[in-house]
């Protein structure tokens, strides 16, 4: 099955590597330069970032993109 665009499992992943690395939604926001609105939006689900944002949040956790994006 391919997980690709599942916003749950994004979600919980985000979460999961904020914590590891200690940071709020604000801290991702102003590292990454994406929106504190949009970062919101993920973590709750409502939208699914597209493949760069994928890639930039990946680069700001030091995790692969399939960290973020797989359960």
């Amino acid at each position: 099955m391919n997980d690709y665009g599942n916003k749950e499992v994004l979600s919980k992943n985000i979460k999961k590597w904020m914590e590891i690395k200690g940071v709020d939604r604000l801290a991702v926001a102003d590292a990454t330069g994406i929106s504190y609105t949009t970062i919101s939006d993920w973590i709750n689900g409502k939208n699914y970032p597209y493949i760069d944002k994928i890639e930039v949040l990946a680069n700001f956790f030091g995790c692969t993109k399939a960290d973020l994006i797989e359960d």
